[in-house]
């Protein structure tokens, strides 16, 4: 999941800062828009913008395992930037 999400994301935006990010993974693996919130702030809206891109452009994950009790994976994720 976090390899997929980097791979959307760029992380040298010219400024150092941390955006925590939470957003629901469906059970057939769909991240929707509206699922995909910035829950602390780096202070920067152009950093807060690019964590939120890196999800939402992902779309799609694999599918939760069968075995997952739930119809839905809430998560949180950090993104670090370096200057």
């Amino acid at each position: 999941m976090v390899e997929r999400i980097r791979a959307n994301w760029n992380q040298r935006q010219g400024v150092a800062g941390q955006t925590m990010v939470r957003f629901i993974i469906q059970r057939d693996g769909q991240i929707r828009s509206d699922d995909v919130e910035v829950i602390a702030s780096s202070g920067y809206t152009t950093l807060d913008q690019a964590a939120q891109r890196a999800i939402l452009f992902t779309k799609q994950l694999p599918p939760l395992p069968a075995a997952f009790p739930n119809a839905t994976l809430p998560v949180r994720l950090n993104f670090q930037y370096q200057p």
